[in-house]
């Protein structure tokens, strides 16, 4: 039997040694294979993005709710607006009258059983 024979495996290409990279905060050297100082944590290699802008979406929100709070204003002192007169929706009960009432009659005039004064 005879055994298959492999390729040998290809070399690396052998380039120029890569040059130490400095850091850019505190120009200590850093290694190829490093992202990151090891000395003051400053990104080498490694691109951080810059944080987002919040200010303008937090302006635009802000005058969207001041905009909705005054809209309502209006609409409530426009729905309850008062010009002072005073329409009767219902009308006041009926107080009795002294003459149409039931008038509780006099005591009847019979022997009166109280002394005359002297």
């Amino acid at each position: 039997m005879s055994v298959p024979e492999h390729p040998p495996a290809p070399l690396p290409a052998a380039g120029p040694a890569p040059v130490p990279l400095r850091c850019p905060r505190c120009g200590s050297y850093v290694a190829p294979e490093q992202d990151w100082c090891l000395e003051c944590g400053a990104p080498a290699r490694t691109r951080l993005a810059p944080t987002p802008n919040w200010r303008a979406p937090i302006a635009l929100l802000a005058v969207i709710a001041l905009l909705a709070g005054l809209a309502l204003a209006l609409a409530f002192t426009s729905l309850t607006h008062d010009d002072g007169t005073v329409s009767a929706a219902t009308t006041a009960p009926a107080q009795p009258n002294e003459t149409t009432g039931a008038a509780v009659p006099p005591p009847a005039a019979g022997p009166s059983s109280a002394t005359p004064a002297p």
